[in-house]
């Protein structure tokens, strides 16, 4: 029987391929702002829609007391909060008729060029739902609220402020923000107009990647670091650059503002209730292969709480103030917005 194109996608070989190359290609997770949490796994593993994550606080404000033999310590008391996290159930199917498909050479592999643009796709789609979280956490953009729970994390984003182009003063007001813990900041994550205005200010310095945030291991390590050299990373004020333009905006032309965030590592946590499938279908009569993936994941800024009932909540819940609560203290969240604007514009 003659070999089609469908037995070129083998779902066994195809999934495992797409997992890897997801987390290859996954700036966030590659940089450590994005980190996987095995009670996430497991508890959304034995099913539900939400995922509790407990966490314990004791009031460490006191000074010590002075020990004497006729009085007793006074005991201060360790309170329990809960996290809780949505699961996202999300999913995309696509198809192409044999008349329409591009004649693929023989030189190229059908699976690693298929996995690629399909672990980009699976990608950006879910750093749009982090983006959704975080716009969710933060309010609008341009008239902040506050209301939002982490409307004291933000710069240039309060009602009646002017947003100024990206500087140093971004960087260390973010990092006096978080007072004390400032200093563990190490990811900026920005839209490309601001990445090439740093380029042309010569403002971008070039990090090896073993030596970015104190060096170690990288979450892209493992069979691939250094394979081909210690690649260099761009650096701005010592964090580590991600660029994408995916970062929420508002406004447009010369009125455009943009968010400019500033992590933590392990700012946000990351788990699955089940691996990424694909499956695949050929309609022998309409002459048309068809592929489907879905995933079914969680993204999740640490020291928050998703704080409504809505089950597999889309983006527009995901970014709606009200979504959203504060269970860490202030400078524990790791996570800074600021709003800015272009110097091109």
């Amino acid at each position: 029987m003659a070999t089609v194109r469908s037995d070129l996608i083998i779902p066994e070989v195809f999934t495992p391929y797409l997992i890897e190359a997801t987390t290859q290609t996954d700036s966030f997770l590659q940089s450590g702002v994005v980190q996987p949490l095995a009670e996430l796994n497991l508890s959304a593993e034995r099913g539900g829609d939400f995922v509790k994550i407990p966490s314990y606080s004791a009031n460490l404000s006191g000074d010590f007391e002075v020990l004497t033999d006729s009085t007793s310590l006074t005991p201060a008391k360790i309170t329990t909060g809960d996290q809780i996290a949505a699961v996202l159930h999300r999913g995309r199917a696509f198809s192409a008729r044999d008349l329409a498909s591009l004649a693929v050479g023989s030189s190229v592999d059908p699976m690693a060029a298929i996995a690629q643009k399909m672990a980009a796709y699976v990608n950006n789609q879910k750093q749009k739902d982090l983006y959704s979280c975080l716009t969710g956490a933060f309010g609008s953009i341009n008239n902040n609220s506050s209301a939002s729970a982490l409307f004291d994390l933000t710069i240039d984003s309060e009602s009646g402020d002017t947003p100024t182009a990206l500087s140093p003063r971004h960087v260390a007001k973010a990092q006096s923000l978080l007072g004390d813990q400032g200093g563990k900041l190490t990811t900026i994550a920005m839209h490309s107009r601001f990445y090439y205005d740093l380029v042309e200010r010569r403002a971008v310095d070039f990090v090896a990647a073993t030596d970015i945030n104190g060096g170690g291991a990288t979450a892209s390590g493992g069979s691939i670091q250094n394979a081909f050299g210690n690649p260099a990373v761009p650096t701005f004020m010592g964090l580590r650059i991600i660029v994408s333009d995916d970062i929420p905006t508002t406004g447009t032309g010369a009125t455009t503002e943009y968010s400019v965030f500033m992590f933590q590592n392990g700012a946000v946590v990351t788990g699955e209730q089940a691996p990424i499938r694909t499956q695949t279908d050929r309609d022998i009569l309409a002459l048309e292969e068809a592929m489907a993936v879905d995933l079914h994941y969680i993204y999740h800024p640490v020291g928050l709480k998703y704080a409504v009932s809505t089950v597999n909540p889309s983006r527009t819940v995901l970014e709606t103030v009200g979504s959203w609560s504060r269970t860490y203290e202030l400078k524990n969240i790791g996570i800074v917005r600021a709003t800015v604007v272009s110097n091109n514009d």
